[in-house]
C-alpha cells in the first residue's frame, strides 16, 4: 500500500515536469494577421535578402512542412507540373486537389505558387517560414501573374500594393 502511494506522488510530482519538456509541432493559422498583412513585410524581406533555389517537383516540400499542411488542410494534396489535378468540378476526386506551378527555398523559407480548381482555376501564393521541425509563420494570398522566380514574387507583392489591389480575400484559403 505504501509502495502504491509513494507511485502515485512520484507520478504526479513528475507528470508537470514531463509535460512541460514536450514540444508542440502544431501551427495554427492567425487568419487576422495574414489578412492585415501584418507578417507579409517580414516575407517580403527575407525574399528580397535570402538565397532562394528553384524546384519543379512537389517533392522538395520539407516532409515536416508538408506534414503540417496535412494537418491544417486536411490533406494538402498537389502535383506536379503538367500532371493530372482537380482541375474542374467534373475532375475525378481521386486526383490531387492542387497543381504546382512554383516553387522556392531558402534555408528557412518556402515559396509556392499553386493553382486550385472548382467553378474556375484560382492561383494561390503561399510563404511559409519553417525550422528543422514545424513552421513557424505563414502568408496566403492570391497571385495573379505568371512567376518563375522569388523576384517576380517581391515585384508582383509590390505593384499589388501600389495598385491597391487586395492580395487575399476576408477568407484564408490553402
Amino acid at each position: 500500500m505504501i509502495k502504491t502511494i509513494k507511485f502515485i506522488i512520484l507520478g504526479l510530482l513528475l507528470f508537470p515536469i514531463i509535460s512541460i519538456g514536450q514540444k508542440s509541432y502544431s501551427f495554427t493559422i492567425d487568419t487576422a494577421k495574414i489578412l492585415a498583412n501584418e507578417n507579409l513585410d517580414n516575407f517580403v524581406q527575407s525574399l528580397t535578402t535570402d538565397t532562394f533555389q528553384n524546384f519543379v517537383d512537389k517533392d522538395a516540400i520539407p516532409k515536416h512542412v508538408k506534414k503540417q499542411l496535412n494537418k491544417l488542410t486536411s490533406g494538402f494534396s498537389i502535383a506536379n507540373p503538367n500532371q493530372a489535378w482537380q482541375c474542374c468540378c467534373t475532375s475525378p476526386r481521386r486526383l490531387p486537389e492542387r497543381q504546382l506551378n512554383f516553387l522556392a527555398k531558402s534555408k528557412d523559407v518556402l515559396v509556392m505558387t499553386y493553382k486550385t480548381g472548382g467553378i474556375g482555376v484560382s492561383t494561390h501564393l503561399l510563404l511559409i517560414r519553417f525550422d528543422t521541425d514545424k513552421i513557424i509563420d505563414l502568408w496566403s494570398g492570391y497571385c495573379w501573374a505568371d512567376v518563375s522566380k522569388v523576384g517576380d514574387i517581391v515585384s508582383y507583392i509590390a505593384e499589388t500594393r501600389k495598385s491597391n489591389r487586395q492580395l487575399n480575400t476576408n477568407i484564408v484559403i490553402l
